[in-house]
């Protein structure tokens, strides 16, 4: 075989950093992932993998106690994000010719994230009934980041016939420390 091709599926959990002054720290965040990977065999244990993937939108609530007038009252923000990635890694398989192929892999991913950020509109309650003001109208920002980071990764390769295989890993994604964490499961075939 010098190729192979698989879908999987996992469960990707981002750590996002919180903006300063706000009352959470980091914040991890949880989705469902889907990718395609296509590989390429150099011998029976190198092999180059290519891989295409995006996780589900997730989303995070913060606040912030801010003093209007010497009132305390609060700003809310809910962000929501959405990771699509590129990465390519190199894979050493174990074994040869075994039904069980366990390997690790180093390489990097290429992450972009779409961000919304909806800031609630910030209101204050004066001391007579109905005197409210609005301080700040709602306001929605959006923005995209990209950001290259190294992963590693340990999992398996198990055939169920002669082509076809299940596969599962464990990757972690480095940066300032650990960036993200995927547990994926998948099939795939080798041609």
């Amino acid at each position: 075989m010098r190729a192979d091709v698989s879908g999987t599926l996992g469960w990707l959990v981002v750590n996002r950093e919180v903006p300063a002054g706000y009352d959470f720290g980091d914040d991890w965040q949880h989705s469902l992932f889907a990718a395609a990977t296509a590989g390429w065999y150099w011998t029976d244990h190198l092999k180059t993998e290519l891989e295409l993937g995006a996780g589900t939108e997730t989303t995070a609530y913060r606040s912030r106690r801010i003093v209007i007038d010497g009132r305390p009252t609060s700003e809310f923000v809910e962000s929501r994000y959405v990771r699509r990635r590129v990465g390519l890694g190199q894979h050493y398989q174990f074994f040869r010719n075994a039904w069980f192929h366990p390997y690790v892999a180093a390489g990097a991913n290429v992450s972009f994230d779409d961000i919304t950020d909806r800031t609630h509109a910030v209101v204050t309650y004066g001391p007579a009934p109905g005197n409210t003001r609005v301080i700040e109208p709602e306001r929605i920002d959006r923005r995209s980041t990209v950001v290259v980071s190294p992963f590693v990764s340990a999992g398996f390769k198990a055939y169920l016939t002669e082509r076809g295989f299940f596969r599962s890993a464990l990757e972690v994604t480095l940066r300032d420390g650990v960036d993200e964490v995927l547990l994926r499961f998948g099939f795939g075939m080798d041609f």
